[in-house]
């Protein structure tokens, strides 16, 4: 029996997700959990997440734990499994009889990562240790005795058995070397421009190679040449798999180009270096290569041509970002693979791009390989604590899932909560004041639910904290989820205005009129937890009671956190501004939060100068001009209505209330009257005229 054909497609296909959205309703929120990649972004035991956005009870697992920090790489005969670590590069046997896998150490090696293992059909393991390219040979009773030594070679990636021989991907010069089953006659059969060759797949009497850092696709020909078939967007074919007539890639790109697969590997288990220098601490929280995962897949047809893998349109069955696709597992010859990935312990079973679930959710963070049994059983290996999980053809005895961690942004009051779903549900929460759960977190507490309409509903006293946590457990053989909503509102902070900006009227010393009247007011304000916010404005004069405010938006609030003052409305003075915001349309009147905020003391002057004593003689005009709200700008003169031209102040500056000015007439002015308009202008761009005439 296949793997696929083990659960309906409901148990295979569980998937959920949890995306938050806003509700606004008098300060109520919710926390919306609906669809794959929310629930995908929670953790699962016993459960699978379907791409529709359903939780259904999913694949049983049995683990064993291994006392090292990472197990890699797993190879299996059906009955007998071996799994190969990390930091210690031991071969453990794994006894998958009993249905819980038991596991004991058969050997260990000298170097720092069990890469990849094949089986000679005798029985004994040929294992590749990293860094060099050295492979040993175990026998069933943990006997080791060299088998073969690649020249330059600094990792092996894989090893797949051939035609008689053993083909094997290396790095860090791109060669794909073939070796007999006696370690003998070694030698390179393709050499790719690329530094490592990561994946190898043999296709009937074909064989296949994927590459990095370009995340190429060779064929290797009869002529033992390399064919460029097809390159991804990426920078690793990471694992190859065929299943049925699909030919499916998991490619992973890097946030720096400049990282090798190596590295990147190495990052991405934390605890283990394929280096080459074991290392000194367990420190989980090393920084992790930046990478996004993608599967691939081509139709080979019925005859499986390669050379479709060329001509015919791949389709990318399935995208994660911030996620790293260690292997691929053929599940059935229907199209259906598994991804082990390394963020999240997550497997992920893909079929066809719109058919795409979480079957399997490890307790460790990363799922490093998999391998299929005689009985359709998968081995999973895990890394960061290092354990292997059988999943068997057995439903999950029990089935839940557990949210990420959901920030209300402040602390918050927690409301009811509604699940959408079928069958027998059972729901926990709980409260803390961290993104991380610890120990000043509340324990779980069950809520109670009860039916209402087509949804569960209920409701717990539960502390008032910013974060919380949802658990669901599937009770019965027919539950499942479809949704979670959880009411909550939040602590109302008041708005915060920081500062209210009032324009002064603008002009130039060539404008002939005076500014507009109306002058613009703007405030910037930070509402603090996304409410809406609405705003007064008022002025009065500076240093007025309360009582002598006096509203600016008289036809209601202001929505925009701007206004204008028409300065015509007001006497000459000293006036202040004050604006209100209030969250009221978020929260309801009775909850509303305020904040005011009054602006610095500004000057209203529109009173013209007046001139002066403005005579003529001897060809020049002088004169005073003066003026009480502020200062004397600037004065000009204008002849027989021609543009204006500055005049100059006697004491060569104008810089206060009252200013002698001077101007010299043109020596050309010509016989006869002339008409002389002298124009003095005032700090606030308020003018003054006063016409003579001269000459005749």
């Amino acid at each position: 029996m296949t793997m696929s054909n083990w659960l309906p497609n409901s148990l295979l296909c569980v998937s959920l997700v949890l995306a938050s959205s806003w509700a606004w309703a008098g300060g109520t929120k919710t926390h919306e959990l609906d669809d794959f990649d929310a629930f995908d972004d929670g953790e699962v035991e016993g459960a699978a997440i379907e791409r529709s956005g359903t939780i259904t009870r999913g694949y049983a697992s049995e683990r064993a734990e291994l006392e090292h920090s990472s197990a890699f790489s797993c190879l299996t005969d059906g009955k007998q499994a071996w799994v190969g670590t990390a930091d210690k590069a031991t071969i453990q046997a794994v006894d998958l009889r009993g249905g819980t896998p038991a596991a004991k150490q058969l050997v260990e090696l000298e170097g720092v990562v069990v890469s990849a293992m094949t089986r000679l059909p005798g029985g004994d393991l040929i294992a590749a240790v990293l860094p060099g390219g050295k492979l040993v040979r175990v026998s069933k009773k943990g006997e080791v005795s060299d088998f073969a030594e690649l020249p330059d070679v600094g990792q092996i990636w894989a090893i797949v058995p051939h035609k008689g021989k053993l083909l094997i991907g290396t790095g860090p010069k791109g060669a794909l070397w073939s070796l007999g089953t006696d370690g003998k006659n070694a030698k390179i059969v393709l050499d790719v421009p690329e530094k490592d060759i990561l994946s190898v797949l043999t296709i009937g009497d074909e064989i296949l190679v994927g590459t990095s850092p370009k995340s190429r696709l060779y064929k290797v020909d009869s002529e033992l040449e390399g064919v460029l078939l097809h390159e991804f967007q990426g920078d690793e074919v990471r694992a190859l798999a065929l299943s049925g007539t699909w030919l499916v890639a998991a490619v992973n790109e890097f946030e720096e180009r400049s990282v090798s697969s190596r590295v990147a590997l190495t990052k991405q288990l934390s605890r283990s270096s394929l280096t080459g220098e074991k290392p000194t601490d367990n420190n989980t929280t090393r920084s992790r290569a930046n990478a996004d995962a993608e599967l691939w897949a081509v139709d080979l047809g019925q005859k499986r041509d390669l050379l479709r893998t060329q001509d015919a349109a791949w389709d990318k069955w399935f995208a994660k970002k911030s996620q790293y696709f260690i292997d691929l597992l053929a599940l059935d010859d229907s199209g259906t693979v598994l991804a082990a990935s390394s963020e999240g312990g997550k497997i992920y079973r893909a079929r066809g791009r719109r058919d795409v679930s979480v079957v399997a959710d490890l307790e460790e963070r990363q799922a490093t390989s998999m391998c299929l049994t005689d009985a359709g059983d998968v081995l999973a290996t895990a890394s960061d604590g290092a354990a292997v999980y059988a999943l068997s053809q057995t439903p999950a005895k029990t089935a839940r899932w557990v949210s990420e961690v959901l920030d209300a942004e402040h602390p918050a009051r927690y409301g009811s909560f509604a699940l959408r779903g079928e069958g027998k549900l059972e729901l926990r929460v709980r409260t803390g004041p961290t993104s991380e759960v610890d120990d000043r977190w509340s324990a779980w507490k069950p809520v109670k639910l009860a039916r209402d309409n087509d949804e569960l509903r209920g409701a717990a006293d539960i502390p008032r904290r910013r974060y919380m946590q949802v658990e669901v457990k599937l009770a019965d053989a027919d539950a499942s989820l479809r949704s979670i909503t959880a009411f909550y509102a939040p602590e109302n902070l008041p708005p915060l205005i920081d500062k209210i900006e009032i324009s002064s009227q603008s002009f130039g010393s060539d404008d002939d009129s005076e500014p507009d009247a109306d002058i613009a007011i703007k405030w910037t304000v930070d509402a603090r937890d996304g409410d809406s916010l609405l705003y007064d404005a008022h002025v009065r004069a500076a240093g007025g009671g309360d009582d002598e405010w006096v509203k600016l938006n008289t036809a209601g609030p202001l929505a925009k956190s701007e206004t204008k003052l028409d300065l015509d409305t007001l006497a000459d003075g000293i006036y202040e501004v004050r604006v209100i915001a209030t969250d009221e349309p978020s929260n309801g009147a009775g909850s509303a939060r305020r904040d005011e905020l009054v602006s610095a003391p500004f000057v209203i002057d529109r009173s013209r100068p007046t001139l002066s004593n403005v005579t003529h003689a001897g060809g020049r005009v002088t004169g005073v001009a003066k003026d009480q709200g502020s200062y004397v700008h600037d004065v000009a003169f204008s002849i027989d209505g021609a543009d204006f031209r500055a005049a100059s102040a006697s004491d060569g500056l104008f810089d206060s209330s009252s200013e002698k000015f001077e101007l010299a007439l043109p020596d050309d002015l010509g016989p006869g009257p002339h008409r002389v308009v002298v124009r003095a202008r005032d700090a606030r761009g308020n003018l003054e005229t006063v016409a003579i005439k001269v000459g005749g």
